[in-house]
Formats: structure tokens, sequence, C-alpha cells
């Protein structure tokens, strides 16, 4: 697990190197924030210690709004700085306390998307293994993730299948693609959607 989330933590570092300057103010799939300031996000872990990140909590009332405040705080630094900050720390086995390895991972397969895609005339899922999304795959259908990455009943009725690795996960109306596709729609971003199939992906459009 460990070699998948640096291996994909790397590509990420080469894929933003390859942007051109104006790719950084555009905005990704990650309602609110633009590119510069997933890339702030990917790298917070490794700038903000846990007890400022605990205050911060605090302060903003729970994760995601101290999340976003220290998103926004750290994409004021060069992007540079932060593509090398991801890059030295990405072999780290940092997971936020309670949740498994697979959480990062996510939160950089996911986060990876939000920009690519954005930037991209369709949507595709080619630029990772689909065995490296495997773990995320799991996590995702686990009671831990709800609340992090998806809300609750998001994966209600449904089935979800993967059409290039080993997955299937519940009962009902069957959502079939990709496993990156899979994942990305898990965690709402609409653009996947345009990948599946099945009746499933019917339900997640309401």
């Amino acid at each position: 697990m460990d070699d998948i989330l640096r291996t994909e933590r790397l590509a990420t570092v080469r894929g933003f190197r390859a942007l051109d300057d104006g790719s950084w103010e555009r905005p990704s799939l990650c309602a609110g924030w633009t590119t510069r300031e997933v890339l702030a996000h990917l790298v917070t872990p490794f700038a903000v210690s846990l007890p400022r990140m605990a205050l911060s909590i605090l302060r903003h009332r729970g994760p995601a709004g101290a999340m976003d405040a220290w998103a926004r705080h750290l994409a004021a630094r060069p992007v540079d700085e932060l593509l090398d900050l991801l890059e030295t720390h990405a072999g780290s086995t940092f997971r936020p306390p309670g949740l498994p390895l697979a959480a990062p991972l996510t939160d950089v397969l996911v986060h990876t998307v939000d920009v690519r895609w954005a930037l991209e005339d369709a949507p595709n899922v080619d630029h990772v293994d689909p065995a490296h999304v495997l773990p995320s795959l799991r996590f995702l259908t686990t009671t831990k993730a709800v609340g992090v990455f998806l809300p609750r009943g998001r994966l209600d009725g449904v089935r979800l299948v993967a059409d290039d690795v080993d997955f299937a996960h519940g009962s009902g109306d069957v959502v079939s693609g990709p496993a990156l596709a899979l994942a990305a729609g898990t965690c709402g971003r609409a653009p996947a959607l345009a990948l599946l199939d099945g009746p499933g992906v019917e339900r997640w459009r309401g």
C-alpha cells in the first residue's frame, strides 16, 4: 500500500509540474478550490502539525472548515515549493487519526482527478493503474469513509462493479466502469458519470 501511495503522489507531482502558469488559478472539480488550492491541500499534512490542525478544527467547528482554511493559507506559497514538499513526502505513511492508509491514497487519487478533469476536454482514467485504485474502492465502501469522502446514503441501493480490476460491492442498481471513475463517482465527481454505465448512474444523477 505504501508503495502505491508513493507512486501516485510522484505521478501527481509530475503531472502538476507539466501544467502551464494559467492552470494554477483555474477552478478544480473540488468546489471552491483552484488547482493551486488542491495542491496546497495535498501538502497540508506535511506543513501543519497535528496539534495545530486540532486547534483549527476547534476554531472552524469541524475538519472540513479547518482543511479549507489551511488550503487557502498554504496556497499563498510558491507552487514550486508546494510541489517540492509533496515530492519530498511522497513516501509518507501519515494518515488522519482513525483512518487507514487508503484514506490519503483516496485523497491523492480523487484530488488529482479534480485537477486533470477540470483542465481536460473529457475525463479519462489512463493515468492511473486500476490496481492502485482497488484499496481506495475498498475503503470508500466502509463506514469510515462516510462523512469524510462521501455523504451518508451515497451507496444505498447501488452495486459497484469495476470492469478493469476485480472489485464488486453492494446490492441494487449497478454502476459499472473503470475503477478510478467508480471512486470519483462515489465521491460525487459528476464528470465520472460519463465513464460509468448501469441503472445506478441515473440514481446518482438524481
